[in-house]
């Protein structure tokens, strides 16, 4: 629903609307801004909401009024404070800020940035999972959020395809609602534009032709862990494949984007992933383009006749695989029983027998683990031959059951959001201190991305997916090991502007500044340096023919992607 309580806002005649799309970051432990010089995973959400943007501009929907947008991804940029003040004093012109996208650990940043902007009476929308996942479990609004309300934010839940324009066309007339509840008005993305993020964003990432796309959202399944369920809802929605083929044509023409992440929670559940990986295929063959994807799929999706197939014809180089535990105990309390853990080596061969590298989730802390009991799993984990595997805390979401249950049973949480990043514990655990949880975590990075486990892999992967296991090595241990973050989190040498930092924590002078970060730095790129060496050394294992001099290796860790592209063509890729 959608309250109804209009806010009021001083109104006066526009000819422009400048919307500022925003991503927010999170603050690390010291309180600084985490900013990357490079990313590595572009946000759909901010996507999403470009695309929209655009539509509603294109279509006149706002009347005569020109549309102006701005997409920052602070993980990888500074927010444009500047050019949103310039917009305030800018005669015609309504701003508007919007946060994106804000998951629970990046409130903090959201709430800061919406107080800044406000104080210039610039009106601010606020969306994302927490908002949404708190709106649609909570029987009352929680404090953060009402903080929000108090500084006269707007808070955006759900998906916003149907309400987009008439949302701006609020904040034109001056008329924001505190709150649009659309949790349970879920669209048919049927006809709704696919996202698509401007050049001169993914310039800050590493590879400039890798983009993401949901092709759907929602899952049929009922894990206790999981905001999507609670959020998307259960019953699958999707995109046509004609119009993720359309899209994606014209990515090869203006932006030449060749690779993609395609987020839907579970694409083998897609009602129409059929005719998508055949219009993939078609491309494939008419542009003569090697168009590759990673997805993510549940553990009973080899079982669908022809789709893994598919899969590897189309284009895809990884699947993502919640495999969660090797305990049955811990899935059954998860209520994740799709997995079997009896057939995790069968169904993990299935995959790499096509080429495809697989990419495993693990959840680390369920109420039976134990230290001795992670350790092991990763061991096991190593023996299943899975080429890459990501590491989380169990971490109750606001959004998921298992936040509800533990809010409901009284059980005490931690009060700073910013640790909900999956890499903090947050909660007591029966069998651990915080302290063992957060070792147990952090020796299991360490422990499979062993420089026996990457050899054995790298040696058995097809010839033509070595560059991008290698890649893919390179950006995981120089996340966990070297920056000491989630890899999904982080990108390439942090950065840490001094003046940026989280409200309460002292602003350093520059000396200060410059004496904490000379050594982080010099550990930093000793540490890129160490793990370069290593992976050179793995290349010149586990490969024959190709050459092993440090330029010719960096050319090929860095290189442009075309060259990798022409290398999976000559190694006999499908």
């Amino acid at each position: 629903m959608v309250h109804r309580a209009a806010r009021a806002i001083s109104a006066r005649s526009f000819d422009t609307l400048e919307v500022f799309l925003i991503r927010p970051s999170k603050y690390d432990d010291d309180g600084y801004v985490l900013r990357h010089w490079r990313g590595v995973l572009p946000s759909n959400s901010l996507g999403v909401l470009h695309t929209l943007t655009l539509e509603v501009a294109r279509t006149g929907a706002l009347g005569p009024i020109r549309v102006r947008v701005t997409l920052c991804d602070e993980s990888v940029s500074p927010v444009p404070e500047r050019a949103i003040r310039r917009a305030v004093n800018r005669t015609g012109t309504r701003p508007v800020v919007c946060l994106v996208g804000v998951q629970t650990s990046q409130f903090p940043r959201a709430i800061e940035l919406a107080r800044r902007f406000r104080a210039a009476d610039i009106p601010v929308l606020v969306g994302g999972f927490h908002v949404s996942g708190s709106l649609a479990m909570l029987p009352q609004i929680p404090s953060e959020l009402q903080e929000l309300l108090d500084c006269g934010a707007t808070l955006v839940a759900g998906e916003v395809e149907d309400h987009w324009g008439s949302i701006l066309r609020d904040v034109l007339g001056g008329s924001l609602l505190p709150v649009y509840d659309l949790v349970a008005a879920r669209p048919n993305l049927s006809s709704a534009p696919v996202p698509r993020l401007s050049s001169d964003t993914l310039r800050h990432f590493v590879y400039r032709h890798f983009t993401t796309m949901d092709a759907g959202r929602g899952c049929p399944f009922s894990c206790s862990f999981c905001t999507i369920i609670n959020v998307q809802g259960r019953e699958m929605r999707s995109r046509s494949a004609a119009g993720i083929a359309a899209a994606m044509r014209s990515d090869q023409r203006v932006h030449r984007n060749w690779r993609y992440f395609l987020t839907d929670d579970n694409f083998a559940r897609h009602p129409d992933w059929r005719g998508i990986l055949r219009e993939l295929i078609t491309l494939r063959e008419q542009t003569g383009r090697g168009i590759r994807f990673l997805m993510q799929a549940d553990l009973l999706a080899h079982r669908i006749p022809d789709f893994v197939a598919m899969a590897r014809d189309a284009g895809c180089f990884q699947v993502f695989l919640g495999m969660e535990s090797l305990d049955p105990r811990s899935l059954l309390g998860a209520r994740k029983r799709q997995n079997r853990v009896d057939e995790y080596a069968s169904l993990v061969r299935v995959w790499q027998d096509a080429g495809i590298l697989t990419h495993v989730g693990y959840i680390i802390g369920f109420p039976q683990d134990t230290p001795g009991g992670v350790a092991r799993g990763v061991a096991t984990l190593q023996s299943l031959g899975v080429d890459l595997a990501s590491f989380f805390m169990l971490c109750p979401l606001p959004g998921s059951a298992d936040h509800l249950r533990l809010v409901e049973t009284g059980v005490a949480l931690d009060v700073d959001l910013g640790r909900y990043d999956t890499f903090h514990p947050v909660m007591d655990h029966p069998f651990m201190t915080r302290a063992e949880w957060l070792t147990a975590y952090r020796a299991a990075w360490e422990a499979f991305y062993s420089r026996s486990h990457m050899r054995t892999r790298l040696a058995a992967v097809p010839a033509w997916q070595r560059v991008t296991l290698m890649q893919m090595y390179l950006w995981h241990k120089a996340a966990s090991v070297v920056e000491g973050f989630h890899p999904m989190m982080t990108g390439f040498f942090r950065l840490k502007p001094r003046r940026d930092r989280r409200p309460g924590t002292r602003v350093e002078g520059r000396v200060a500044h410059l004496r904490r970060r000379a050594p982080e730095v010099v550990h930093a790129m000793l540490g890129y340096a160490g793990l370069l060496r290593e992976l050179r050394a793995l290349w010149i294992a586990t490969t024959e023919g190709e050459p092993t001099s440090w330029p010719a290796f960096l050319r090929t860790m860095f290189g442009p992607e075309e060259a990798h592209e022409g290398r999976c063509q000559t190694q006999g890729k499908p």
